[in-house]
């Protein structure tokens, strides 16, 4: 922690300090907002920025040697939030001014923006984790200890700073709000609504597969790749399993306890796992989705027979998963899945209908951005199932179940924090 941030009187420290391990990282799509208050919250104007990560081999695909000041280069680009997002429309609801970077060195775009703002005018908050700071909006409310957030600054209190301008480092985590306020509470609702992917290219290709589906089809994610999710993989695949057996295709306790002991590669007996209820998702109710109904038909071939015993043909519903196994029909925690529902898809079944995005280039750094894109994808196709599963404690699965989904549905979207 700079000691620019560690004095500041701006910050209420939640915890003792926490050394950070050399391993620690921050997430890498950063959303900067710069702003300050009106009724203590709403922004003048936001400035929005995406940094998307993957790798990509471009020197090699051109049989050229990367110069070493180039190293890393084709691992990260960053593009305007307007080509994921509407933001049109937030601006329109919310009469805040959008100010985006389009790219040109910073000091050229902010003369040219007739922004007139300098480092004396701006308000720093230098994080070196994704947890430093939270943000509440009410002065007598105090973040729980218990969480994970190291300072709380409070909304009023920002709002009386001199500095015009509010520069923020990650704005990671669905809980970094913790609003009271019903004022606030409308913002973020306004905001995170707007926050549901609009890019044309993307758009189609998620259509495509959705009729590829055959338009009705229910979805999974299963985040298993890394940190806490890779450790409780085990656990999290049998719960999503369970939930979209007994609690989304109806079989009962016994009739998915006795498919669970036939098809698991696990060799023990285990009583039905304990499903943790989601609070925030009630308290915000969706009308009923139509019933689904007794035959499905994709438009793409299914991997197995389908199931002919009349308790089992409600498993005969196409299956999405969006996941970050690199090759899940190969990964042995998916095992189970391919073998009780037959008709199982991943975004990787698809690659014929993804080579539209092969053109996709961004214009700032010439770096190809379909690789960047395909998690986008992979939520959006997930978003368009009739019913989702997700992975607990995943910021993408809340965010496909919270906002993606019901906003495809017509539904409010789910607050939390």
């Amino acid at each position: 922690m700079s000691s620019q941030n560690k004095y500041h009187p701006l910050l209420t420290p939640n915890t003792s300090p926490t050394t950070l391990t050399a391993d620690y990282t921050t997430n890498a799509s950063h959303l900067r907002m710069q702003s300050y208050s009106l009724n203590n919250l709403i922004a003048l104007f936001l400035f929005l920025f995406s940094v998307l990560e993957n790798q990509f081999d471009t020197f090699h695909s051109k049989n050229l040697d990367a110069p070493d000041e180039c190293s890393g280069y084709e691992e990260w680009t960053s593009i305007p939030w307007d080509h994921l997002v509407n933001l049109s429309a937030m601006e329109e609801n919310m009469g805040v001014k959008m100010i985006q970077w389009d790219g040109s060195p910073i000091v050229q775009y902010m003369k040219k923006s007739h922004i007139n703002i300098f480092e004396a005018d701006t308000l720093t908050l230098r994080d070196s984790g994704s947890y430093d700071f939270r943000f509440l909006d009410t002065l007598d409310d105090v973040s729980p200890t218990r969480d994970k957030y190291l300072h709380s600054i409070y909304i009023p209190k920002l709002a009386q700073a001199p500095e015009r301008l509010l520069q923020i480092g990650s704005l990671f985590g669905s809980s970094r709000l913790r609003l009271k306020q019903g004022v606030s509470k409308i913002v973020r609702r306004d905001v995170r609504t707007g926050m549901a992917f609009t890019n044309p290219h993307l758009s189609r290709v998620a259509d495509m597969i959705y009729k590829a589906l055959g338009a009705v089809y229910i979805g999974a994610h299963l985040r298993v790749g890394d940190g806490q999710f890779e450790q409780r993989s085990t656990d999290n695949a049998r719960s999503i399993w369970w939930k979209l057996v007994h609690l989304v295709c109806g079989l009962d306790l016994e009739e998915t306890l006795a498919l669970e002991q036939q098809f698991s590669p696990f060799d023990e007996d285990l009583d039905p796992p304990l499903i943790q209820p989601d609070v925030p998702s009630p308290r915000v109710p969706h009308p009923p989705l139509p019933p689904l109904p007794r035959t499905f038909k994709p438009k793409i071939r299914c991997r197995a027979p389908l199931h002919t015993s009349p308790p089992l043909q409600g498993l005969n519903i196409p299956l999405y998963i969006a996941t970050d196994s690199p090759n899940p029909a190969a990964d042995l925690l998916f095992s189970i899945y391919l073998q009780t529902f037959p008709c199982i898809f991943f975004l990787s079944d698809f690659s014929s209908r993804l080579t539209t995005l092969d053109a996709l280039i961004n214009p700032y750094d010439q770096v190809p951005l379909k690789g960047f894109l395909m998690p986008v994808l992979d939520a959006m196709v997930l978003a368009r199932a009739r019913e989702v599963v997700v992975t607990d404690g995943s910021t993408f699965g809340t965010f496909v179940k919270d906002v993606l989904w019901r906003r495809h549905w017509g539904f409010e979207i789910v607050q939390r924090g």
